[in-house]
């Protein structure tokens, strides 16, 4: 709830910090959408930019240049992998976007693609991820996201939902050789994801049984909003100044990655604000293209 706090109602950012896992999933998201939509036929990835609002470090400029590098190889040794996506599957929406009130509250949310195949229907979830192996597939299936489309699109859509489909990839573990260009690199990254496509790619259904939905409605969806409505009814009070700050420590650092970009203001309070800038936009994934 505090980094929620911070982030949707805040709208606060950490200055100086570019989240390059953000700009490249929304690069790749947006080559999917390409690829989707024309059924295979063009893709054109996007080149990542600074933004006015960046203080790019020699080292963010350097992995600017290696992602422009690499996300176009990557993108055509999908294409060449999923060559077939287009005849296996009906597509009837790509980036849907959902606006619903519930308990007079408004919800939102957008799905990559919502698709049949010969089991049935289903919702995709494009995930670009820098480990691929059975302890980040097992959490995957206990994904708040994924469970939320399902039961946002129920409410807007009579079409019945087979579940949801995690469409993985891998980032490389290929580094740079010496005296190899970026160029060259991206190439041998593409090569090795031809080659070795099981390093790579990812797909797997995850089919919701009976009474999930409605299971999720009671049991997450309803408790969350309690709190919300709580929140909302008593902004003075103690209590909900508690729930509004409570802090989910084991998100503050994961393992092998970087810490929660506010930790500074969890742990120094209002003496470290000056670190963070208030954003114009409440939901940048939503009001723009990125996912």
């Amino acid at each position: 709830m505090q980094r929620w706090n911070f982030r949707y109602n805040q709208l606060l950012e950490k200055q100086g910090v570019i989240n390059y896992p953000l700009r490249v999933g929304t690069v790749w998201h947006d080559a999917q959408e390409q690829f989707y939509a024309t059924k295979g036929a063009r893709v054109s990835v996007a080149t990542l930019q600074f933004l006015d609002t960046d203080i790019p470090s020699q080292v963010d400029i350097e992995e600017m240049k290696y992602w422009n590098a690499v996300l176009p190889m990557m993108m055509e040794a999908y294409s060449i992998y999923y060559k077939a996506d287009p005849i296996k599957w009906t597509i009837h929406a790509i980036e849907r976007e959902m606006d619903i009130k519930y308990r007079g509250i408004r919800l939102r949310g957008k799905i990559d693609i919502i698709g049949t195949d010969k089991n049935g229907n289903w919702i995709w979830d494009h995930k670009t991820t820098s480990r691929l192996n059975l302890d980040v597939v097992a959490g995957w299936d206990f994904r708040f996201q994924f469970m939320f489309y399902l039961w946002l699109l129920s409410k807007e859509e009579p079409m019945k939902m087979k579940g949801f489909v995690i469409n993985a990839t891998k980032k490389t573990e290929l580094r740079v050789k010496k005296l190899e260009s970026l160029p060259e690199f991206g190439v041998r990254v593409r090569e090795d994801m031809i080659i070795n496509p099981n390093k790579y790619f990812f797909r797997y259904q995850y089919i919701i049984t009976k009474g999930q939905l409605e299971y999720f409605e009671k049991n997450v969806v309803d408790p969350k909003l309690d709190i919300l409505e709580y929140i909302m009814a008593h902004p003075n009070d103690q209590l909900a100044w508690s729930l509004m700050h409570n802090k989910n420590t084991d998100e503050c650092q994961k393992w092998g990655g970087k810490p929660c970009p506010y930790i500074e203001l969890c742990q120094h309070g209002e003496s470290h604000r000056f670190l963070y800038r208030e954003k114009d936009e409440k939901h940048a994934e939503l009001e723009n293209e990125a996912a």
